[in-house]
């Protein structure tokens, strides 16, 4: 497979929360805006942004703020999510391989973060 990523990626198993929000992406105010909660499980990584399931359905170009914690930190990370779509109808063997997992979700949300996740060590995955 031809890797695309800037970043690479880590597969990990952490479970997670998120605010999301519903609306015009150009015109929510995170700040201002009472978010939409989830919950989901992160299955990869990297410094660039994750790839999540869950059971929430968001949208696309929306604001996102993710929520976790490693072996050795607590991580709120804002970023955008740059897709979303139910596993089952996702052709990719990425997709595929975490459906097959024992995960509570069946849609997936890939975030980019706003800032580059220089901390992130393997070890605390």
């Amino acid at each position: 497979m031809n890797e695309k990523r800037k970043y690479q990626r880590f597969p990990c198993n952490i479970k997670a929360d998120f605010d999301y929000y519903e609306g015009n992406p150009e015109e929510i105010d995170i700040n201002m805006t009472i978010p939409i909660k989830g919950k989901g499980t992160i299955l990869d990584i990297s410094k660039g942004g994750l790839f999540l399931v869950s059971n929430s359905r968001v949208g696309v170009a929306m604001p996102i703020i993710v929520k976790f914690s490693t072996k050795k930190n607590k991580y709120e990370l804002k970023g955008t999510i740059v897709r979303t779509g139910l596993i089952k109808n996702n052709p990719s063997e990425l997709a595929q391989k975490f459906a097959s997992l024992d995960t509570k979700g069946d849609s997936y949300i890939a975030v980019e973060f706003d800032e580059l996740l220089e901390s992130l060590e393997v070890s605390e995955l």
